[in-house]
C-alpha cells in the first residue's frame, strides 16, 4: 500500500500510547529480518528480555505474552527443550538490540555499527525518551528537533532506512473529526520536515490497527490501509 522502505530515508511511525507502536515496530523488524534484513532496534522504553519474548509470539501464535512474561510453575522437560528450540529458531530473525537513552551514544554506536550501504534498517522505539547531556525539560523542542534532523542525516550518511516512532498530542481527542493529520505529531515540527514517510497509527476496534499514511515522498500519499492487532501476543500481521 505504501511502497518499500527506501535507502536513505527516514520514517514515522506516530501513535498514541498503547495503541501498538512497539507491536508495528517489533512485527516489521520480525519480517524484515526473516527477508534477510539485519535490523538494529534501539528500544529505550521495553527490556530486550521482554522483546524477545514478543519475537517468540509472532514465530509460535499459540504463545501469549502473559504466558512468556510469567513463571511457569509446570514447566517440564518437554516444555523446556521446546523454548530452547525456538529461541534458538529466533536467534535467526531477531534484531541486533541497542538499550541507553544518550543520544549521542546511539549515533556513535549506529556509525560503528552499520555498514554503509548494507542491507540494514535501523529502529527508535520510541524518540521521545532520548537524553542529551546539559539538556533539562526547558529545552525538549530544541532537543527533539535536533534528534529528528540528526536521524535524518544518520539515514542519509548509512544509506539505509531509519524508522522511528513518535508519540501523538492530545489535540485529536478534542476534535469532532479524528482523522490523524501531520500537525498531531508531538513536540516538534521537524518530525515532518525531516521525514519521507510519515505512518500515523489508531485503533478503534480492538482487533485492527489503522495505518494511516500522511507523507510518503516517493510512495502513495493520503491513503489507509487496515492491519490485524492480536492483543494477547502483541503481534500485527496482514488481515487474512
Amino acid at each position: 500500500m505504501a511502497g518499500r522502505l527506501l535507502r536513505g530515508s527516514q520514517y514515522i511511525v506516530a501513535a498514541r500510547p498503547g495503541v501498538g507502536k512497539t507491536a508495528f515496530l517489533v512485527s516489521l523488524a520480525y519480517n524484515l529480518a526473516r527477508a534477510g534484513i539485519e535490523v538494529i532496534y534501539a528500544s529505550l522504553e521495553i527490556p530486550t528480555t521482554r522483546l524477545w519474548n514478543r519475537l517468540a509470539c509472532l514465530r509460535d501464535k499459540s504463545l501469549t505474552l502473559r504466558r512468556l512474561n510469567e513463571p511457569d510453575e509446570n514447566l517440564t522437560i518437554d516444555k523446556a527443550d521446546y523454548f530452547e528450540k525456538l529461541s534458538r529458531e529466533i536467534v535467526n530473525f531477531s534484531p541486533m538490540f541497542f538499550e541507553n537513552c544518550d543520544f549521542k551514544l546511539f549515533l556513535d554506536t549506529m556509525m560503528k555499527t552499520v555498514k554503509p550501504g548494507s542491507d540494514s534498517c535501523v529502529m527508535v522505539d520510541y524518540a521521545g525518551l532520548f537524553t542529551l547531556k546539559g539538556l533539562g525539560p526547558s529545552e525538549r523542542y530544541w532537543l527533539m528537533s535536533e534528534v529528528a534532523k540528526q536521524l535524518s542525516i544518520l539515514a542519509w550518511t548509512l544509506d539505509v532506512p531509519v524508522v522511528t516512532a513518535v508519540q501523538f498530542n492530545l489535540a485529536i481527542e478534542n476534535r469532532k473529526e479524528k482523522s490523524p493529520l501531520l500537525s498531531d505529531l508531538r513536540d516538534t515540527g521537524e518530525w515532518e520536515n525531516h521525514a519521507r514517510g510519515v505512518f500515523i497509527l489508531m485503533r478503534e476496534d480492538a482487533g485492527v490497527l489503522d495505518v494511516y499514511v500522511r507523507k510518503n515522498t516517493e510512495g502513495p500519499n493520503d491513503v489507509y490501509y487496515s492491519l490485524a492487532f492480536d492483543g494477547p501476543r502483541a503481534a500485527v500481521e496482514e488481515i487474512e
